[in-house]
């Protein structure tokens, strides 16, 4: 458990550093009002802070909540920052190559931990 909230504590903290870069990133033209990045950093945000309030309460639900963040490495870590960088397609691949083995990695790693018994048995409250 300290490992998940660990990681999502650093999701949070990075998604705030980056928040300013992403409100830039949007073209706020008439065209198009909203971004599918706007809307995904939106959606990950609020099941962010949702997943570790009630993970602190040791809700049952903050289970599947943190079940769901664990998933969240991939396309944090191989898809912002090419986006948000403006990367070249050449390092855009590079950082792909790099940075998606480095998510699956993590995800393995928070799932597994999420899967053993002590953490099952932390989300003890109805």
């Amino acid at each position: 458990m300290r490992l998940w909230f660990g990681w999502a504590f650093l999701l949070l903290a990075v998604t705030g550093l980056l928040m300013g870069r992403i409100v830039e990133f949007i073209d706020f033209s008439e065209r198009a009002p909203f971004s599918l990045l706007g809307i995904f950093m939106m959606i990950e945000l609020a099941a962010v802070l949702f997943g570790i309030t009630v993970a602190l309460q040791r809700k049952r639900i903050a289970y599947r909540f943190a079940l769901g963040i664990a998933l969240l490495p991939v396309p944090i870590l191989a898809g912002l920052p090419p986006v948000l960088l403006d990367m070249p397609v050449d390092a855009a691949n590079g950082w792909y190559l790099l940075m998606v083995p480095i998510g699956l990695v993590i995800s393995a790693v928070l799932i597994a931990g999420l899967l053993r018994d002590g953490s099952r048995q932390y989300f003890s409250e109805p």
